[in-house]
């Protein structure tokens, strides 16, 4: 219960707000740089692409001229009008000539003849559509014992539009690699070479789970691909199925595009070192600020309760020093008090005040035969019995020993009369002790001053009642006695 209320202290609450408010600052931060760490990765991812395809498209494009002046002469001289060998030799980029068969020409390349390649995808996709333009195939080994390339092909047609043959020129597959392998790609990223209908011609770093024909044919990620020039977006890989940002751009002129691929995971690992860097230390803030505030809430309530308890020690200290210890009745001192009260309001509204000095006779016999406690249960019993006829506005006081004064403030002489009659029948009422009644033994006399007839102040009232007390003792006791002041002579 206590814990609970140091925590809703508002000083607490402030602590907690203003914990809430940093981690709603901090929360807010690092949410923007999660958001630029992205958009500087899709742009980074953009920029590799562009030029990656532009780089691929100055080295194919320069070997396809070639392949575009060879099938340009053969179709104009066919096989049989050219000297094939002669126009290799001078020709910039490798070329391979097939017949309408797919077999190699013989010496116009490797010094080898009869090389049968119909089986190859690009060769039967021209054979399927011959004015299909640039066919590119799988990267494969064209000869026995030779590197593998990146094959480029085209077709020629014979001046009655069937099939001549095929020129294919290919681009070393480790040029290709060496290129692109200087570049640094971070853990789950890589560049990827692919043909429009979704073949992967290369990939960079390869995958050792990657299967040789491995085709993204039907994939979102394709149609993507094909609906514009160049884009960016982030979806799971057709690969290994990881979350990664493609960044893809076409090849202008080549059934080819170039795909970047970074895995989101390995872009935003250093915002997750941070976040959780800079989560733990405002989490150890939070702590502490709170911890701090319940500890000076704490405190603060130590204190409250120090003061609280000073302060009942102090009342009850007031309480000592103004009210008697048997009967709890105001004492002398607060009785003083209250009747100079009592006189400033008399004098401001000319009304009176009346003095009941009263003693106790016979208590001595009291304490003599039954004892001090016997007398201080008569004592107690006379208390309560005058609480109980006193008005609201009066004031019950034991001065001490076995005497008592009442102050009756804004009372005429018939009100103290009355107060009188009510006082003496209230002590004239039995006082049990073990069984036998103390107040055969004991009874009550009284003397009255009255304000401002017999003075106007409270030393003046109080010596003038105590006059008539003794007055109305001398006159025989069990009587109380109105001040009347003695003539001097």
């Amino acid at each position: 219960m206590l814990l609970a209320r140091y925590f809703f202290h508002r000083l607490v609450l402030l602590s907690l707000l203003v914990s809430l408010g940093m981690g709603g600052l901090l929360a807010r931060n690092l949410w923007a740089m999660h958001q630029n760490l992205l958009d500087n990765a899709e742009r980074a991812s953009r920029n590799l692409s562009h030029t990656l395809a532009v780089g691929l498209e100055w080295v194919l494009a320069d070997v396809d001229r070639d392949v575009l002046q060879m099938r340009s002469t053969l179709q104009n001289d066919g096989l049989q009008g050219i000297d094939a060998q002669a126009m290799l030799a001078v020709s910039g980029s490798a070329l391979l000539l097939l017949d309408a068969q797919g077999r190699g020409v013989r010496d116009m390349a490797f010094g080898q003849e009869q090389i049968d390649l119909v089986q190859r995808d690009f060769f039967q996709a021209l054979q399927r559509q011959p004015d299909m333009g640039l066919a590119i195939g799988v990267p494969q080994v064209l000869v026995q014992d030779s590197p593998q390339v990146l094959p480029l092909a085209r077709a020629w047609q014979q001046a009655d539009g069937r099939l001549g043959g095929v020129i294919v020129a290919f681009v070393p597959l480790q040029r290709l690699q060496q290129w692109v392998s200087g570049m640094h790609m971070a853990p789950g990223s890589a560049i990827n070479l692919i043909r429009m209908d979704g073949q992967v011609l290369l990939r960079f770093p390869a995958l050792s789970a990657l299967p040789r024909a491995h085709t993204l044919a039907g994939s979102e990620n394709l149609r993507r691909y094909t609906a514009s020039q160049a884009g960016v977006f982030t979806r799971p890989s057709v690969l290994d199925g990881i979350e990664r940002i493609h960044s893809f751009e076409h090849v202008t002129a080549m059934p080819l595009l170039v795909n970047v691929v970074q895995a989101r995971d390995a872009v935003l690992a250093p915002w997750r070192s941070s976040a959780w860097t800079l989560g733990g230390i405002a989490l150890l803030l939070f702590l502490g600020n709170l911890g701090l505030a319940l500890l000076f809430v704490r405190e603060l309530e130590r204190r409250r309760r120090t003061q609280k308890a000073l302060q009942v020690e102090k009342d009850r200290m007031q309480e000592m020093a103004l009210h008697d210890p048997l009967t709890g009745l105001p004492n002398r001192t607060l009785l003083q008090d209250r009747i100079e009260h009592a006189i400033a309001a008399a004098q401001r509204e000319a009304g009176a005040i009346g003095l009941l000095y009263l003693d106790l006779d016979g208590f001595k016999e009291v304490n003599d035969r039954w004892g001090h406690a016997a007398g201080d249960h008569v004592l107690v019993h006379i208390a309560r019995q005058l609480q109980q006829v006193a008005r609201m506005s009066d004031t019950v006081c034991r001065l001490g020993g076995d005497e008592f004064v009442l102050l009756l403030p804004g009372c005429t002489l018939v009100d103290v009369r009355e107060v009188i009659i009510r006082v003496l029948q209230a002590c004239a009422t039995p006082c049990w002790w073990h069984g036998e009644n103390l107040q055969a033994v004991y009874g009550v006399s009284g003397g009255v001053s009255i304000y401002p007839e017999h003075g106007t102040s409270f030393a003046e009232l109080l010596r003038h009642a105590d006059t008539a007390l003794y007055q109305a003792k001398e006159a025989g006791r069990g009587q109380v006695y109105y001040f009347q002041a003695v003539p001097s002579y």
